[in-house]
C-alpha cells in the first residue's frame, strides 16, 4: 500500500514538474508580501509598546 502511494506521488510530481517554477515564483511573491506585512506590524507594535512604557514611566514618576 505504501509503495503504491509513493508511485502515485512520483507520477504526479513528474507530470506537474513543468508547473513548479511558476508555483515557486508565486509562493515567493506571496511570502515576500506576508513578511513585509509582518515586519510592518511588528514595527507598529514596538512603537506602541514604547509609547505605553514611556507613559507608564511618566505616571510612576508623579
Amino acid at each position: 500500500m505504501f509503495g503504491w502511494l509513493l508511485v502515485i506521488i512520483l507520477v504526479v510530481a513528474i507530470f506537474n514538474a513543468d508547473k513548479l517554477p511558476n508555483l515557486k515564483k508565486t509562493i515567493e511573491e506571496k511570502t515576500k508580501e506576508g513578511v513585509a506585512a509582518v515586519k510592518k506590524g511588528q514595527q507598529k507594535a514596538q512603537e506602541k509598546l514604547a509609547q505605553v512604557k514611556e507613559a507608564k514611566s511618566k505616571k510612576d514618576e508623579k
